[in-house]
């Protein structure tokens, strides 16, 4: 089961999907809603000519969920997931019943043969490689795989079984869709005429003289507008005041903020790790077990720490703790981990061969073969002239010239700033295999790599009940639109306004997942006042101001834009 943990933490294959869609919310509404239409006689949409039935689409959202909850071990889904799942299953239908056909009518697919590849093969997939690649000597080992496999039906509950099966199938249908678009994108060029002429197009230029007049300097008061000019204006230009459905409400919030209760909680916690943190001999555990933020094994100089802590932590020496402090609402602990001299800048040459996983003994062994040349006197430059794909560093030597720290990728990075002038080795990128030669090495100092344990200082569930009970008090209160005004000014709150909210829209305003705020302001009536909802750290209690209709615009509803247009027509007459 831990190989499958690994999996599951991988949210690119938890749902292979494309893109998202509007439309989601559409039905996230549709099902929510007691209109009488979920009826199995009932369709939700047409895709690629053909109808797709309410309870079709229901049940794929059901084994979706079902997913779900298998590959997150879990029963419950909140309602965010719950509509990103119904968003992520219309996605699925449009790409099984619009690309699937073009799939089978080009032949594309992903044989067993292929898919064992992608499992146990020399070109693993990347989450297989990952989730099988022995911690340790950090090598994919294929045989583990087998391994699994042959013993994932010892677990009777057959989740292990499920979940590989849900997996694979995603994997699958990645490559298929990834062969398909690597045709699409063989298939798209720009002509040599094409080129030509846009490089001719942005070359022109032109020389003109004018002379403006501004419409400013003649005052507004002097040109009337008639009720019939604008009405002629409107008539005339209506498609542009085409609108959608939308929205207009005013809403206050009750933000939920850590009580002295909460501080002294969130304090008390990390007092009760110090110790055990100042006693710990494995501090990148201890942090992973017990922070609510990842260990960072970077090295630092002085001066490159937070001011509250670089000067007292920076000489103190290993296993040195400082805290607990305060810092962006969270308490800190800071313990000195590890300590080493190291330079400021490496300068380095390199030769880089390209990867081919289906290869990658053979590439390795020629890198090996270039590096033993390289230690007994071969000649740099030559070898990178004749083997390094850098086409940017092959023509200097293979010279990367000098660089700080974290300038390069990760595995170049720690290859040469923790090796020694002089030292020729062979690590592997995302680039590919790199001999590298370290050439020099610039003022060494003091470095420290410091661990941090931290704890945010957060609102506990008391907290948010609180805050909860004033705003639901207030939305009981307070359900007229009068009786709303009042009681913000009487209550000294701030209102605020979203003037046009759409139908279609995700949130409202900064409110993330206020998705049911846009559901209830296009089924209140005007000046009716909503319950409380929750969205984050707030509550909010809203007013439904107005509501336009999907159509035109009303002459009353822009007779404003209207008059400008008007005066500045006839502006240009005088």
């Amino acid at each position: 089961m831990a190989v499958i943990e690994k999996i599951r933490g991988k949210a690119g294959l938890l749902l292979v999907f494309v893109g998202f869609s509007l439309v989601a919310f559409i039905l996230g509404d549709f099902f929510s809603s007691n209109n009488g239409m979920s009826s199995s006689d009932a369709n939700i949409g047409e895709i690629n000519g053909k109808k797709v039935n309410v309870m079709d689409f229901e049940e794929k959202v059901q084994v979706q969920l079902n997913n779900y909850k298998l590959q997150s071990n879990s029963d419950n889904v909140d309602q965010n997931t719950t509509e990103q799942i119904r968003e992520q299953t219309w996605n699925q239908l449009i790409n099984e019943m619009v690309l699937t056909p073009q799939y089978e009518k080009l032949g594309i697919t992903c044989s067993p043969k292929e898919l064992l590849d992608m499992v146990q093969g020399k070109n693993p997939h990347p989450q297989v490689k990952q989730a099988f690649t022995d911690p340790k000597t950090g090598q994919f080992n294929p045989a583990s795989v087998g391994n699994f496999l042959k013993n994932m039906d010892n677990d009777q509950t057959g989740k292990t079984r499920q979940q590989w099966v849900v997996f694979e199938k995603a994997i699958r249908e990645e490559r298929i869709q990834q062969k398909y678009y690597n045709l699409i994108k063989q298939g798209l060029y720009v002509a040599k005429a094409e080129a030509k002429d846009e490089f001719f197009n942005k070359s022109k230029t032109a020389s003109v003289r004018y002379v403006s007049l501004n419409y400013a300097t003649i005052a507004d008061t002097t040109i009337e507008v008639s009720d019939a000019e604008l009405k002629t204006l409107y008539n005339a230009t209506m498609k542009k005041y085409k609108q959608e459905a939308s929205a207009n409400i005013d809403y206050v919030t009750f933000e939920v903020f850590p009580s002295d209760v909460d501080r002294q909680a969130a304090m008390f916690e990390i007092n009760k790790l110090a110790e055990d943190f100042r006693a710990s001999e494995n501090d990148s555990m201890f942090v992973a077990l017990n922070s609510d933020s990842p260990f960072n094994p970077a090295y630092n100089k002085k001066g490159t720490l937070p001011l509250n802590i670089d000067s007292l932590i920076f000489s103190s020496p290993v296993g040195f703790v400082f805290g607990p402090y305060e810092e962006n609402s969270t308490f800190k602990l800071a313990k000195v981990s590890a300590v080493k001299m190291m330079p400021d800048s490496a300068k380095a040459s390199h030769i880089l061969l390209k990867m081919d996983p289906a290869n990658k003994d053979a590439i390795l062994a020629t890198a090996d073969s270039i590096k033993t040349a390289l230690k007994g006197g071969a000649n740099f430059a030559a070898l990178s002239f004749q083997y390094s794909t850098d086409e940017g560093s092959k023509i200097k030597g293979g010279d990367l010239g000098w660089f700080a720290p974290g300038a390069m990728v990760a595995e170049f990075n720690d290859a040469c700033f923790n090796g020694t002038k002089g030292d020729y080795t062979i690590v592997e990128t995302q680039f590919g295999i790199h001999i590298i030669h370290i050439t020099d090495l610039k003022n060494p100092s003091r470095q420290i790599r410091v661990a941090f344990v931290d704890k945010k200082i957060e609102p506990s569930s008391k907290t948010y009940q609180a805050v909860y009970s004033k705003a639901n008090g207030f939305a009981s209160k307070n359900t007229t639109a009068d009786v709303f005004e009042k009681a913000i000014t009487e209550e000294k709150l701030t209102k605020m306004s979203e003037p046009n909210i759409f139908e279609n829209a995700r949130q409202v305003g900064p409110m993330e997942n206020s998705r049911e705020l846009v559901r209830w302001a296009f089924t209140a009536k005007p000046g009716e006042v909503s319950k409380a909802f929750e969205f984050g750290n707030r509550f909010v209690v809203a007013k439904l101001n107005d509501r336009k209709e999907k159509g035109f615009s009303t002459i009353e509803q822009i007779k404003d834009q209207l008059t400008a247009e008007v005066r500045r027509d006839k502006k240009q007459l005088f």
